[in-house]
């Protein structure tokens, strides 16, 4: 095909622009500069655009049409394109083949308009030529409507869109709409018969256009627009359509209306606001005089010369003291100077109050930028002054109440930052002001209180309450915790936004330990009233009537609490002969007392604290219990009693069985004790005769020393006097120990044992820290002491470690229950108390390979523990060390 045939085919059925199709590239497609601009693309830089199929067709579609044109005589149809915005358009098409296989697809889209007429126009024998002339000119009229900077749009006969320029769509919001080939009236349903009439009438050659009109769109908003509507002619000077011509003026409209709003809005605060506001022209005359101002001179505005604008309406300085000269009213200086701020002066009207002002003031200007005159704008600040005075009282009452304050007072800023102290709160949480003012509150909040703080803060801040009380925790700056009530409210500027808090502290630490431990106690009391099966625990009130029965009663006697409480007397579980008995050792005359006088006596009777008593069951038999009776007092005021018991049937039968053992015991411990003295003084006879024989052979026979079996013999001779010497130490450790018992001072001991081991513990690089207080004192043997510490720090000298810098610490704590525990801990070798530990304070039982074990020393020392009442625990681990605890009774100076 040539290429005068290609163009020809080109201009004479691409009305819209082609595309190309090759087949060595099959999935790809060129496509001109004018269908690229039909279908909203930027134009490319050449002529044709090479781009993948699939981005502006169908591809499955694609592929079966270029398989169906092959066969295809007429090689004609349609096919969808895609637009920028993503929509399809439809075009029909024609096709020619290229030697090659290449398809060149001649593109119309099929909408009935201007362009399908000059296609139409082919049948009827218009030259090709003609045709691209006339393709020419409309589509310049399209591309300058396209682009005009108004809204115009181009219609033919049957009000369907043509050409439409981007203004227009923006103007009526329909920018994602396609309009060309729809009806105008499609795309506005909402347009009247008014409209409609004058459409047809320019559509006959009429011409219509309106400066302003409302134009109400279907979803109710208001168009204001000044538009023109005419016809436009074809080539054979025939009416082709028409074209509109809008101007959107709604911003106009709307400044307009808004301009006379805020004018009339202006007029109206200017009459009612509570500011006197006074304006004058270039020449001090008064232009603007409001009512504010009139009511407070008592005059209207007139025409007044400025000198004496000060005498005609009292103007006088701030003290009131005298009139204002012409040049100090502040109307005239903002006329003569320029902006005034904050000016006071004083306003004497003739009959009235007398007001104080603050005034600003600025110059007008014309808008060429000639002065024009001056405004100025008076605020009455008596109530401000009055207000002023009060807060100067205020605030020296508040400073002096602040400062002396019983209780913690602070001011802080919103941030929590500490802007002012009183004594009162440094004394309670350590810290000096200057200190303070370096922290925050958080800082000092105890972490598990702070959440619950800062959001009651929040709410403060937000309004959703005015003040709030809480209790929590500081730390003090030594460290301990302070607990604290806590009152906070927040001031607020005359805006209402937040300035500072004041908060309120006062110190319940001891409130907070005293009810802890009231509580702790409670629930002791409670717990063992409620779980005390085996104790019988009976309240009165102070008549005698039982008011409180727990389990343990109910099980002793029988009755249930609903049987007792408020129904029976506690005489009922008593034996009455049992009672008369004890009555007539507290009073002379028994046979006149009541039960009340009775109970008060009787429980605060030393006698019989803990004395033993026979109860009654509900079935009449009797038991022995031991009983103790306490009042129950409420502000020095007696209410009641409470019984403790316990049933002491069974300790009654032991007693006896025990008093017959114990006597049978004595008797036998006594025959040990004398058999034990006996056989270690006959075994050490023994044992020294032996050794001084063995001596004086190997003196009278020397060579005896070489004889392996005199040697063996002369060793077991000394391990035997050894051995009888620990026998009779054991034997000794409990004879005669509560005769000897004294205050034995703890540091001081531990300081002679230190001094007679120097030598050794210098020898092992062992250091030894006494860290006993010089106050603490045991009872105990002072023999017997010496005797457990020496042995205990000789020990862990012996056994340290040559792994690192050994140490053996000393420490001492009295405890609660009347013992004082001492804590003798080392950093040396340690023991395996999982393989040793039963074993630990045998006899002979040694856990190291050292030279000078013998097994004896932790045996005897436990010993002399247990004779001073007193007992030892050890923990320890191999290469750790070991630390053992020695609890001995404490010795306190009566």
């Amino acid at each position: 095909m040539q290429e005068p045939h290609v163009f020809e085919f080109v201009q004479k059925y691409g009305l819209h622009g082609f595309l190309i199709y090759k087949p060595v590239e099959p999935d790809y497609i060129w496509l001109n500069i004018q269908i690229l601009r039909y279908l909203g693309f930027a134009p490319p830089s050449h002529i044709l655009k090479k781009s993948k199929a699939e981005e502006y067709l169908k591809f499955s579609n694609w592929k079966e049409l270029i398989l169906k044109i092959k066969h295809d005589p007429e090689k004609s149809g349609q096919i969808r394109l895609k637009t920028s915005r993503g929509h399809f358009r439809k075009f029909s098409y024609k096709a020619i083949e290229l030697p090659g296989g290449a398809l060149i697809f001649a593109l119309e889209e099929q909408k009935q308009n201007v362009i399908q007429q000059l296609s139409d126009s082919i049948a009827g024998g218009i030259s090709s030529k003609e045709i691209s002339q006339m393709k020419k000119r409309f589509e310049l009229k399209r591309l300058f409507i396209e682009q005009a900077p108004s809204a115009i749009a181009m219609f033919d006969n049957n009000l369907k869109y043509i050409a439409v320029s981007k203004r227009w769509l923006k103007d009526y919001q329909i920018e994602d709409i396609d309009v060309i080939g729809k009806s105008h009236y499609e795309i506005f349903p909402e347009i009247g018969e008014d409209w409609k009439k004058i459409h047809q009438e320019c559509l006959s050659g009429a011409i219509h256009s309106m400066d302003e009109e409302c134009f109400v769109r279907a979803d109710g908003t208001e168009n204001w627009i000044t538009w023109e509507v005419r016809p436009w002619y074809n080539s054979e000077n025939l009416i082709g359509g028409i074209i509109m011509h809008t101007a959107d003026i709604t911003e106009i409209k709307n400044s307009e209306a808004e301009n006379h709003r805020k004018q009339e809005l202006m007029e109206k605060v200017l009459e009612s606001v509570e500011v006197g506001i006074v304006a004058c022209d270039a020449k001090g005359n008064l232009t603007l005089f409001n009512q504010a101002t009139k009511e407070w001179h008592g005059l209207p505005a007139e025409s007044v010369p400025k000198e004496e604008l000060s005498r005609h309406y009292g103007l006088y300085n701030a003290d009131g003291t005298r009139a204002l000269e012409q040049h100090e009213i502040p109307l005239i200086k903002a006329l003569n100077n320029g902006p005034i701020a904050n000016e006071v002066i004083r306003i004497r009207p003739v009959n009235g109050e007398e007001i104080t002002v603050s005034v600003n003031g600025v110059q007008v200007f014309d808008h060429d930028g000639n002065l024009d005159g001056a405004v100025v704008a008076m605020h009455n600040i008596n109530h401000r002054l009055q207000a002023e005075k009060k807060l100067r009282i205020s605030e020296q009452t508040f400073r002096g109440s602040f400062e002396h304050a019983a209780i913690g007072m602070a001011i802080l800023d919103i941030n929590g930052n500490w802007l002012s102290v009183n004594k009162s709160l440094c004394n309670i949480i350590g810290y000096t002001e200057e200190e303070l003012r370096k922290l925050t509150f958080q800082d000092i909040t105890h972490p598990d209180d702070l959440n619950s703080d800062l959001n009651l803060l929040n709410e403060l801040v937000a309004g959703e309450r005015e003040f709030y009380h809480m209790e929590k925790r500081y730390f003090h700056k030594n460290g301990s915790i302070v607990f604290i009530k806590l009152a906070v409210s927040l001031v607020r500027d005359h805006k209402g936004r937040p300035l500072h808090f004041v908060s309120q502290i006062t110190d319940i630490t001891k409130e907070k330990i005293a009810s802890e431990k009231l509580r702790s106690t409670l629930n002791k009391l409670e717990g063992i009233f409620n779980a005390s099966t085996h104790v019988s625990i009976i309240s009165t009130d102070s008549e005698g009537r039982i008011e409180s029965f727990n389990k343990g009663a109910e099980r002793m006697l029988g009755y249930t609490q609903t049987e007792v409480s408020q129904q029976l007397n506690i005489t009922a579980i008593h034996v009455s002969k049992e009672l008369e008995s004890f009555s007539k050792n507290l009073f002379s005359d028994y046979e006149n007392y009541d039960l009340p006088q009775f109970l008060d006596k009787i429980s605060n009777s030393k006698n019989f604290k803990n004395k033993d008593w026979t109860y009654v069951r509900k079935d009449g038999t009797e038991f022995p219990v031991q009983l103790a009776i306490t009042s129950i007092s409420d502000s020095s005021e007696n209410t009641g009693y409470l019984f403790m018991a316990i049933d002491i049937t069974n300790l009654k039968i032991v007693e006896e069985e025990l008093s017959s053992v114990m006597t049978i015991t004595q008797e036998q411990n006594a025959r040990l004790k004398n058999f034990a003295h006996i056989v270690s003084h006959n075994l050490r006879s023994h044992s020294s005769n032996i050794g001084m024989l063995l001596d004086l052979a190997m003196r009278d026979y020397p060579e005896l020393k070489k004889n392996e079996i005199f040697s063996h013999l002369n060793n077991a001779s000394g391990n035997l006097s050894e051995t009888i010497e620990h026998l009779n130490e054991v034997t000794l450790i409990n004879t005669a120990v509560e005769e000897n018992l004294d205050a034995v001072n703890l540091c001081k001991s531990v300081e002679n044992i230190t001094h007679a081991i120097t030598a050794i513990a210098a020898r092992q690089n062992v250091d030894i820290y006494n860290n006993i207080a010089e106050d603490i004192f045991v009872l105990g043997v002072p023999a017997y002491i010496d005797s457990i510490l020496l042995n205990f720090m000789t020990n862990a000298v012996k056994y340290s470690s040559l792994e690192r810098d050994a140490f053996i610490k000393l420490s001492a704590n009295v405890l609660e229950d009347g013992f004082v525990r001492i804590d003798i801990e080392d950093n040396g070798l340690g023991i395996d108390l999982k393989k040793h530990g039963r074993k630990l304070f045998g006899m002979y039982k040694t856990f190291h390979k050292h030279k000078d074990s013998r097994g004896i020393g932790l045996f005897i020392t436990k010993n002399q523990i247990e004779a001073l009442h007193g007992k030892v625990q050890v923990q320890s681990a191999p290469g750790q060390g070991t630390t053992f605890s020695i609890y001995l009774k404490n010795y306190e100076k009566s």
